[in-house]
Formats: C-alpha cells, sequence, structure tokens
C-alpha cells in the first residue's frame, strides 16, 4: 500500500496525531448521520402518509391487470330525476335560407339539472313582546324558531356556515368571501368564527350526551393525533362506538383522559393502536393489524431477507384470522385463538435473533393475546380502520389550519365536529338536522 505524501516522513507522535484527529473527525460524522436518519424516519417510516414520503411507493401492480373496472362488474349510472318544469322548443324556418321547416322529424326529449337563480337574502324584522308574569313574577319573552336565541344572523345561515368550515374545510376568510359573492353580506372573519362559537354552545348538551353514551357502549374504536395551541403540543383524541363519535383536544397524551372518557374499569371491548395509556383502563383490547403489517412490510421493503419471511407469515396469519365469523362455533374459535398465539410466539422468537426485527418483535410481544382478540369476538374487527377513517377529517383540516389560537377554538371544533360525524354515522343529513337543533 503506497503511503500518502503528506504522511511521508512524519513522526510516530505526529501518525498519532493525525489518526486521533481523524478518529474525532469520523466520529463526528457518524453522529451526524445517525441524527439526520432519526429526522429521515419523519418522513420515512411505516406510517408515513404518502403526501408526506420524500419519494411516493409504487403500487404493486398485479400480473396481467388492466386498467378500469375488473370483469363483470356492474356499472351504476345515476337516476334521471323526475322533471319539476318543461320547455318545448320550436323553429318556423331554417336560420341558413329561411325555408319554412314544417313539422319536426322526431322530438328529442332531454333532463337537465339547473341550479335556481340567485335568491335575495332574507331580511326579517322581528317584533318580540316581553310580558311580565304577576303570578311567578318572571319576564316572558315570546319566541320564534326562526328567531335566533344569539346575534342577527339566522339559524339556516348559522348552520351553512358551520358546514362550511368543518365539512367543506374553508378558512374563516373564504367562508366570508363566498357568502359576500352569493348573497352580498359584509361578514369579516371574526364574525364567522363566532357563529361557530354560537353553533357550539347549542350543541354543548347533545355533545355531553355523546359523552355519556361513549362508555356504555359494548365495543369502542380509539385513536389519538396531534393538534397545536398556539404553537404548543396538543392531542385530538377520537372514541368510536358504532353509531356515535367523539372527539376530545386535551394537552396530553396520557390515561388519565381514558379515564376521563371510559371511567376507572370499562368493561368492553377496546380496538386501538397498542398505546399503552389505554391498556391501564381497559382490559380488553383488540390491537390494530393494519399498524402491525405496515411496520412488517416497511421492514420487508428495506431489509429482505428474514424480515421478507416474517411480514409475508404474518400475512398468512391475518388471513386465518379474517376466516372467522360470527357463525363459527365457539370451539373452533377457541382452538384458532390458542394456535395463533403459538404461532405468533414462534415468530417473535425468531425475530429476536436479528437486531432489524428486535423493536417489531417486541411491539408484538408486548400485547400478544391482544392480537387475537377478534378470533373469540368475531364482532370485532381485526384493524382501526374505523378510526383512521374517521380522525383523517381532522388531519386534513390540521394541514389547511396547523394550530388553533385559543382554548375557545379548541372547544368549538371538538363539539361541532363530533356531532356532524355522529350524524353522518347515522346516515343523517348534517344540514337538516344543524337547522332543526339551532332552531329548537
Amino acid at each position: 500500500m503506497k503511503i500518502p505524501l503528506e504522511l511521508d516522513g512524519l513522526s510516530k507522535r505526529d501518525l498519532v496525531r493525525v489518526i486521533l484527529s481523524q478518529d474525532q473527525k469520523i466520529e463526528y460524522q457518524s453522529k451526524k448521520i445517525e441524527d439526520l436518519e432519526r429526522r429521515l424516519l419523519a418522513y420515512e417510516n411505516a406510517h408515513t402518509p404518502p403526501s408526506k414520503q420524500m419519494h411516493y411507493p409504487k403500487r404493486e401492480k398485479k400480473e396481467d391487470a388492466k386498467r378500469g373496472a375488473p370483469k363483470g362488474h356492474k356499472g351504476v349510472t345515476r337516476k334521471t330525476p323526475d322533471p319539476t318544469e318543461s320547455k318545448t322548443l320550436q323553429l318556423d324556418a331554417c336560420p341558413h335560407c329561411c325555408t319554412a321547416l314544417g313539422k319536426p322529424k322526431y322530438v328529442e326529449r332531454r333532463v337537465i339539472e339547473e341550479l335556481p337563480d340567485p335568491q335575495p337574502l332574507r331580511v326579517i324584522e322581528f317584533f318580540v313582546p316581553h310580558y311580565h308574569c304577576s303570578h311567578c313574577n318572571k319576564e316572558i319573552v315570546a319566541a320564534d324558531p326562526e328567531l335566533p336565541s344569539q346575534g342577527n344572523l339566522g339559524n339556516n345561515l348559522q348552520a351553512q356556515i358551520a358546514l362550511m368550515k368543518y365539512e367543506d374545510r374553508l378558512p374563516h376568510r373564504k367562508i366570508a368571501d363566498v357568502l359576500n359573492r352569493q348573497y352580498g353580506l359584509q361578514l369579516s372573519p371574526g364574525t364567522i368564527f363566532d357563529v361557530t362559537r354560537r353553533v357550539s354552545d347549542k350543541l354543548a348538551p347533545y355533545y355531553d350526551e355523546i359523552k355519556q353514551e361513549i362508555p356504555k357502549s359494548p365495543a369502542l374504536n380509539a385513536d389519538e393525533t396531534g393538534a397545536k395551541l398556539e404553537g404548543k403540543k396538543h392531542w385530538l383524541w377520537l372514541f368510536m362506538s358504532l353509531n356515535s363519535v367523539l372527539f376530545l383536544l386535551r394537552e396530553k397524551r396520557d390515561s388519565k383522559v381514558v379515564k376521563e372518557i371510559l371511567g376507572e374499569n370499562y368493561l368492553g371491548i377496546l380496538t386501538c393502536d397498542g398505546l399503552k395509556q389505554y391498556q391501564t383502563i381497559v382490559k380488553e383490547i383488540q390491537r390494530c393489524w393494519a399498524h402491525l403489517l405496515r411496520e412488517a412490510k416497511f421492514l420487508a421493503q428495506k431489509h429482505e431477507g428474514q424480515a421478507r419471511n416474517l411480514y409475508n407469515s404474518l400475512c398468512e396469519l391475518f388471513t386465518t384470522i379474517k376466516t372467522i365469523t360470527t357463525e363459527t362455533p365457539l370451539h373452533t374459535r377457541e382452538t384458532t385463538h390458542n394456535e395463533c398465539i403459538k404461532k405468533m410466539q414462534s415468530f417473535t422468537n425468531i425475530a429476536n435473533k436479528y437486531a432489524k426485527l428486535k423493536k417489531l418483535a417486541t411491539t408484538i410481544q408486548n400485547g400478544l393475546e391482544q392480537w387475537f382478540t377478534c378470533v373469540l369476538h368475531p364482532e370485532i374487527e381485526p384493524t382501526n380502520n374505523r378510526a383512521e377513517r374517521e380522525i383523517r377529517e381532522f388531519v386534513i383540516q390540521r394541514k389547511i389550519s396547523s394550530t388553533f389560537r385559543s382554548e375557545k377554538g379548541l372547544r368549538i371544533t371538538e363539539t361541532i365536529m363530533s356531532l356532524l360525524a355522529t350524524w353522518k354515522l347515522r346516515g343523517l343529513n348534517t344540514y337538516s338536522m344543524l337547522r332543526t337543533t339551532l332552531s329548537s
């Protein structure tokens, strides 16, 4: 090996100094690489959504797959509505040569749907009598369903503003612009925010009812995601039953929140992502297989070899779980449950021998039996996708408005979003329900 010119002729002491200097540089570079890899994990990990990934993952294509609907798929055509009015067109002469046309060869029927012309804004003047009851010595005020309890904006308008904010995801300024364009309403963003506060106040009793219903449900889905109040970290919690959705915004991600909603000893089954805060309160948990398979797939794509074998084995086990239904006999479910636990244990024993798979093995081992609660209770889904889909609405809104500016904004959001999500889950029209609630 040829000695570099800069080292030729150096004494032992000088060579040692050069080596020590290089060691310091290597140590510094190693720490820097570790830090960069740790920061890169925010964009490239098993749970990073495609919108945040630096390189979009390629979809796995099936062999001989063709674009479009699969063979045998029944197309769906929107039903033509019944006409509310009709127009008959007629021409007496040719528009090109003015020759008389006579009777038409045939008449084509076309049904179109059109928006009505913009309606003028209703401006209602109320004369509200105030009475004095001589019997109970109280002031009595006459009421009307169209007269809001606060402010000078009607109930329909308040309902529309709430939906534009929490369903259409428009910022306050955009809502003001839309209402000004359509109706000539000169509203400020501050007024829009105050309207959502009034709607939230009106919905508060119904929000409290949902809070009381949730811990009584025999099965729940739960999830949580980050939020910010004036730049400070907070958490949005979601608890979801078969017909109710509850959002809560809290400062911490601890078991106190779980205890606040579910009480000291929740007796139902909770489907979640395995957060340890749930396990201190809930006895029966179904851990989310979607999370597990995502992590295993991420490792398989990154390391191959034994990681790929583990992922394939977990996929096979998941297929076995999905064959269990409510019609499966109890003894079959119990046998399958025990066999699944043994197989999972063997997977973790093998994975523990590999440094890259140790973390995943620990995750599996921490709640070994909780992966198979759905086998004994097949009415429970093996994934937490219901909660994941429901909380996505807030995640999208978080991208539009990254931080809350006040505690009041937190309370407004959790109340209105809970009611809108609950009504949707029950198959109700959110606009009609908002109008009815505000008019009550």
